[in-house]
């Protein structure tokens, strides 16, 4: 699953520790490195120390939500880190304004780790047909 020059760095936030532990877990089992934050003042925090490849995002957090992390990304990173939003929230507005303000792909909890594994893999690598031919 990883390009074997280059390991790619996965940043993981979210409120539920339970939740960033066990996807850490599967991540690092699919041969990612993996940073974890819980919460937006950790993402933030972790995002000026690291460089990630990528960074799987809740949007309902109680300290700083997912679009102020997103839009912080976006200004601080411009377009070049991927983010996912993984989230509980469904309904097509709020996936629509997460898109618009920035975020790459969207998934919705609960979410098979497969899935995760190939959206990570489409948003950090180069090669345009990656969705179609993977994530189908």
């Amino acid at each position: 699953m990883q390009n074997e020059l280059e390991t790619k760095r996965v940043l993981v936030v979210d409120d539920d520790r339970d939740f960033v532990k066990t996807l850490e877990v599967y991540l690092k089992y699919a041969g990612y490195e993996v940073s974890c934050a819980f919460g937006g003042i950790g993402a933030l925090e972790e995002l000026r120390i690291t460089n990630p490849s990528a960074v799987i995002l809740d949007v309902m957090m109680p300290d700083i939500d997912g679009r102020r992390v997103v839009r912080y990304i976006r200004e601080k990173m411009g377009d070049s880190t991927p983010v996912i939003i993984l989230s509980a929230l469904s309904d097509p507005n709020s996936r629509m304004d997460l898109l618009m303000e920035g975020a790459n792909e969207f998934l919705t909890k609960p979410c098979e780790p497969e899935r995760i594994f190939k959206t990570v893999e489409h948003v950090t690598t180069p090669d345009s047909d990656f969705l179609d031919s993977h994530l189908r």
